[in-house]
């Protein structure tokens, strides 16, 4: 039996129709669906839906876990894993909530799981549901400053018909055995509210050596942005600043110290033309700057609190970040 996890926030259109696409698979599988404290009607609608389908053989095995508060990507989901993980699964998947799949996409990853046990994360073909021809993700390779993602918005038919390793893979659809949890029984790193999870779970399982493939006969649409839009982050600017935050965190609980200050280096020397995109002054560029070096000196992670005064409150910084 694989337990897949949802996280939902305020997203019940898009979760409902993600579980409409996982009534149809022809595995046998549960869904948790981990509701971050909407404050919207989700969890009614949710409900709603999961009674009006309980006659699905599959949707019988679905569980709602409302949380009591909102918790981000990362503790959502580790959240639902903990009450997956009760049920004792062969194998776990976290897919987000955006995401529609095809009916064979989860026997296309046993298959071939079963046949490797070895390789104990897995990733499907994660196409743009808007343009289901085109790669959003089909896997990725960690770098040694950062991680690249391999056949991005490339058409489908360059990718390879075969399985291929891959490093590095995206939390929107991402397929394994229980044995890689950590000794908490956790997926993710609960320092980060939103973010670059998937890039310290990377780091992390290289240390430990696993083997991770790309199975591109296993496919998965997304609609990209969807979480982005509800944020008051028009220009961009927070995103960005709030991403090479966790990345560099990331390096710094994974990589030597030497290795981490020259990533930072590297880093910030990139963003500063990234942040004079955003802001249009040099100026307030080399401030974010030098907040970016700051923060991610004194701080673990990126909680709740930072996450919404940069991306909703607008009053992270202490200075003016428009021109």
């Amino acid at each position: 039996m694989v337990a897949i996890i949802l996280v939902n926030w305020n997203g019940a259109d898009d979760t409902i129709a993600c579980l409409e696409s996982l009534s149809r698979v022809e595995e046998s599988h549960f869904v948790v669906i981990a509701d971050n404290a909407s404050t919207d009607d989700s969890v009614e609608r949710i409900q709603i839906w999961l009674d009006q389908h309980s006659d699905n053989t599959n949707v019988r095995q679905y569980q709602l876990l409302p949380l009591d508060a909102n918790y981000g990507f990362a503790v959502g989901n580790n959240k639902a894993l903990a009450v997956a993980m009760q049920r004792n699964p062969d194998y776990c998947m976290l897919l987000n909530n955006d995401t529609e799949v095809e009916p064979d996409f989860l026997s296309r990853l046993l298959n071939f799981a079963d046949g490797n046990p070895h390789c104990k994360v897995l990733s499907p073909c994660i196409r743009y549901y808007a343009d289901k021809n085109r790669v959003w993700f089909c896997g990725g390779q960690l770098t040694y400053v950062s991680r690249k993602g391999l056949y991005t918005n490339a058409e489908v038919g360059s990718v390879p018909k075969e399985p291929f390793p891959v490093s590095y893979l995206s939390g929107c659809a991402l397929f394994f055995h229980p044995s890689v949890l950590n000794e908490c029984k956790e997926l993710l790193y609960n320092g980060f509210f939103f973010g670059e999870e998937d890039y310290e779970f990377a780091l992390r399982m290289k240390k430990q050596g696993v083997e991770m493939m790309c199975i591109p006969q296993s496919i998965v649409y997304h609609k990209v942005g969807a979480s982005q839009k509800k944020t008051n982050d028009s220009r961009g600017l927070g995103r960005s600043y709030m991403y090479y935050h966790n990345r560099l965190i990331c390096v710094r609980l994974h990589c030597s110290s030497f290795k981490f200050h020259l990533i930072r280096l590297l880093t910030c020397a990139n963003c500063l033309r990234y942040f004079k995109a955003y802001t249009g002054s040099w100026q307030v560029s080399w401030k974010l700057i030098h907040q970016l070096v700051k923060d991610t000196t004194i701080k673990d992670g990126f909680g709740y609190a930072d996450f919404k005064s940069l991306m909703f409150d607008g009053d992270y910084f202490f200075f003016d970040t428009v021109k």
